[in-house]
């Protein structure tokens, strides 16, 4: 379980999907989040900048949205299993559309799509932690390379931004698991040992060569060899 970092994402108009929905509730021990309602709402006003929609025409347009879907079963439940949460969110597209609404005078829609192109690592996860979040948060990649081989303790508290119950949990899982929580369509890879010269090509190349290093290591030998 301390190595687990990626959250299951069920689309219940899949039978599979839905049997193991159907189990996780059916275990009593899951909390459950739904908020979809909410989440469509301001999908519908994103629609619509320029209305002030009353709640009644929301509605309307809601319903007309749904078009015969039950709310239950739209969209995704993602299953966080670290902490047991199920928690119904927009699919993909929607989700990426309301979360990222108000960066539009930042961050245009093609810059966004531009973005998402992006592969970015980062080495040393005490102060790349903040940045990762921070990356993660305005959607500024689109896959993250995480790489740090210490666990977290105690006296890391003073620049890490996360609570007592990770003592122990690897930096790497701790930042991807707070990403996924943040965001559980971001594309997150770990890389547990940290970076050594036996993963370098894997770091910086397999799946498509890095656009941008950031170096929050400790190492001189790592931050010459990176270079």
């Amino acid at each position: 379980m301390d190595h687990i970092f990626s959250p299951l994402i069920l689309r219940l108009s899949l039978p599979d999907d839905k049997k193991i929905f159907n189990s996780l509730v059916s275990e009593n021990n899951v909390f459950i989040h739904d908020e979809i309602h909410g989440q469509l709402q301001e999908l519908i006003k994103s629609f619509w900048p320029s209305r002030q929609l009353k709640t009644q025409d929301l509605e309307v347009l809601l319903d007309e949205h749904l078009n015969g879907s039950d709310i239950h079963d739209y969209g995704v439940w993602v299953y966080y299993p670290w902490s047991r949460r199920l928690v119904h969110l927009l699919d993909e597209k929607e989700f990426v559309e309301v979360r990222t609404n108000r960066n539009q005078y930042k961050i245009t829609r093609a810059e966004r799509e531009l973005l998402n192109t992006k592969k970015v690592g980062i080495i040393g996860l005490s102060v790349g932690q903040s940045i990762a979040l921070t990356m993660s948060m305005e959607r500024g990649f689109g896959e993250l390379r995480l790489a740090d081989f210490d666990t977290l303790e105690l006296s890391n508290l003073n620049r890490i931004r996360t609570g007592v119950h990770n003592l122990g949990i690897p930096k790497v899982v701790i930042t991807a698991r707070e990403i996924a929580e943040i965001d559980p369509f971001l594309n997150v890879k770990c890389f547990f040992e940290g970076l050594k010269e036996s993963n370098l090509d894997d770091f910086f190349l397999k799946g498509g060569k890095l656009d941008l290093l950031i170096d929050e290591c400790d190492g001189l030998d790592m931050k010459i060899i990176s270079r």
